[in-house]
């Protein structure tokens, strides 16, 4: 847990968040225009009230201090989140447990889920707690209408991921039982595509479950261009139907920073695993960029697509995905 003196001390040190562009209106009105909603599958929330919520940011990418004054500077509230949503014409959509903030403690997210029915919570649980997790996933499922759970962390000496081992077999039983989403971030620098495989390989034992790659697994154009950045084991990743592919504003983020034309390799990647198999996120709460313009940059994006591809991507998918409480069984 951060301490008082720490907190205050990085919220005074905080740089600035930059602003959203002044677009909002334009975006607001384009939206209207827009023949169809969007889904939002990957916001990030959390509050500056840390004596009710308080923080733990020991795994945020740039270090704990550095989220906290974030938090502190820019809190991520719900009622920031859904302003957001309404300029840029969402819908509904998904809060993801921001581990940066809260690691597994789930309570800013179930609250204000129970508050605002736009919001579908994502957990985290630990995959490995065979003693807790499967009955914490039907426990939230039924009180708490969570529609799936992310798991995380990192390889262990055999760069395998705890989350993909049969440690964790008894929380995906769950999942699967009662038709949860788990959505996974499996990167690692060592042997990428082990992890990818064993991705595919659980997808098959537990077919109940919508399997979500984060970030569609980050494929790097720069380094094999000829593929649009995905390896091997990513494109085989298409036999397997309950896989889903989230493509967002961080992976945009990283793809314009490798000069990836966004359109041509939006259509290959629909082209490999259908636009019914992918959904999008904003990334609100983690990419610190302007939100509503990388709205329009996946829009855009999309542009070359069919309308009927794009409302799947932007909409359908992710709805039929991500039910509150689950699917319930096969």
């Amino acid at each position: 847990m951060i301490e008082r003196r720490t907190l205050i001390a990085s919220a005074l040190a905080a740089t600035a968040i930059a602003p959203l562009s002044g677009q909002a209106s334009a975006m607001a009105s384009k939206a209207k225009a827009r023949p169809f909603k969007l889904f939002d599958c990957h916001g990030h929330f959390y509050t500056d009230d840390w004596r009710n919520y308080p923080f733990d940011a020991h795994t945020a990418r740039y270090g704990p201090e550095r989220m906290v004054a974030k938090a502190m500077e820019n809190p991520m509230t719900a009622e920031k989140v859904l302003k957001f949503w309404d300029e840029a014409g969402i819908e509904r959509g998904l809060g993801v447990q921001y581990s940066s903030t809260y690691f597994t403690d789930n309570s800013y997210l179930l609250d204000i889920a129970e508050k605002y029915d736009r919001i579908i919570p994502i957990v985290i649980l630990d995959a490995t707690a065979a003693d807790e997790t499967p009955a914490t996933l039907k426990k939230m499922a039924s009180e708490n209408g969570i529609a799936g759970v992310r798991f995380m962390g990192v390889p262990n000496e055999n760069n395998e991921f705890p989350f993909l081992t049969d440690a964790a077999s008894a929380s995906w039983e769950m999942a699967n039982e009662l038709g949860l989403t788990i959505t996974l971030m499996p990167i690692t620098r060592t042997d990428p595509g082990k992890a990818i495989r064993r991705v595919g390989e659980l997808a098959d034992k537990y077919p109940n479950v919508g399997v979500v790659l984060d970030h569609i697994g980050f494929p790097r154009y720069g380094a094999r261009p000829d593929s649009w950045g995905y390896l091997p084991e990513h494109l085989e990743l298409a036999a397997h139907k309950n896989i889903h592919y989230k493509y967002t504003t961080f992976l945009i983020e990283m793809l314009l920073a490798d000069d990836t034309p966004l359109k041509e390799f939006l259509e290959y990647t629909v082209g490999v695993y259908g636009a019914d198999h992918m959904i999008w996120g904003s990334d609100i709460g983690n990419s610190e960029v302007d939100d509503l313009l990388f709205v329009q940059h996946a829009l855009d994006s999309a542009s070359g697509l069919s309308m009927e591809q794009q409302k799947a991507l932007f909409y359908d998918t992710a709805k039929s995905l991500f039910i509150p409480g689950g699917r319930g069984a096969a």
